[in-house]
């Protein structure tokens, strides 16, 4: 917690004991650099805007649920790389990544620049949930910058 903090993070942690606290593989290595444990949400596109947190987005603002295309989890994310390589390891041709890739082709086929990338806000009301739109260009560290994260869930 203090390695996120002195990052510009601020972390919430579930009580000793929890499966989520037990489950959490986020470390700070010697580097004195910190791999997250995170869940990437890939949705179906739609007509709408569509958060990673399966909330569709309507024109009105409203929220309505959705449910992930796909979710994988990434237990070594370094906080020195971009969202844009984290995807490419999913989305791009690469050795003994076929059968994700196959799951998310119709993301592999859109021109990055024009996937969005969210983080939902902490703490928000899960009635009116809020979320930070993420650069994909930037690293998770950038991104993760003064907001509030979750321990993994």
């Amino acid at each position: 917690v203090r390695h996120a903090e002195l990052k510009g993070v601020n972390l919430l942690r579930m009580p000793l004991g929890m499966e989520r606290r037990k489950s959490n593989t986020t470390k700070f290595n010697k580097k004195k650099v910190i791999t997250w444990k995170i869940e990437l949400c890939f949705h179906t596109p739609t007509a709408h805007t569509t958060s990673s947190t399966g909330d569709n987005c309507n024109d009105d603002g409203s929220k309505e649920h959705i449910i992930p295309k796909m979710l994988k989890v990434e237990s070594q994310m370094s906080e020195t790389s971009t969202l844009s390589e984290e995807l490419g390891k999913h989305l791009d041709v690469h050795p003994g990544n076929s059968t994700i890739r196959s799951q998310l082709r119709s993301f592999a086929n859109v021109p990055r620049d024009k996937l969005i990338l969210f983080l939902k806000r902490l703490p928000c009301s899960s009635a009116a949930p809020q979320y930070y739109g993420l650069d994909r260009d930037a690293t998770l560290g950038e991104n993760l910058n003064g907001k509030t994260v979750i321990e993994f869930p």
